[in-house]
């Protein structure tokens, strides 16, 4: 009977280590839901939740950063709509309020997208550069030792 729950103790003792990987890979890129042990979502500052900011803060800088840059990203192609496509946008608003999914909308929406292509096509650009730098930054992260 000592000779099992010795090997159920190693059996356990070598579960947890091989999890390990897969614990920082959750902390580190976000895991599943991107919350890893700090909460929903994006687990607050930096994407991997307050334990993950505390052992990874390399990596929470990183995610940090591109957040600030997708936002701003985001914020500036909602001005450039904005001041490039008013008429559009309040059609939208109008044909979209009742029914999202009415004809109406579509047509609404699909005329205020054609409108604001080069908006949304520079903010899609700004928000990949975000992203391949957070990339770059996380693996300068790696890299570090």
């Amino acid at each position: 009977m000592r000779q099992w729950k010795r090997m159920f103790g190693l059996l356990a003792t070598l579960a947890i280590a091989l999890a390990i990987p897969a614990f920082a890979h959750a902390f580190t890129r976000g895991g599943s839901g991107r919350g890893g042990f700090g909460g929903p979502g994006h687990g607050g500052p930096g994407g991997a939740g307050v334990l993950g900011q505390l052992i990874f803060p390399c990596q929470t800088a990183c995610a940090d950063t591109a957040h600030t840059c997708i936002d701003s990203a985001n914020s500036e192609a909602v001005s450039c709509v904005s001041a490039a496509c008013g008429t559009e946008v309040t059609a939208a608003q109008t044909a979209c309020a009742d029914n999202r999914r009415s004809t109406a909308c579509r047509t609404a929406v699909g005329d205020l997208r054609d409108c604001g292509a080069t908006c949304l096509d520079t903010g899609a650009t700004a928000i990949d550069a975000c992203r391949a730098a957070e990339d770059d930054c996380r693996d300068a992260c790696d890299s570090t030792p």
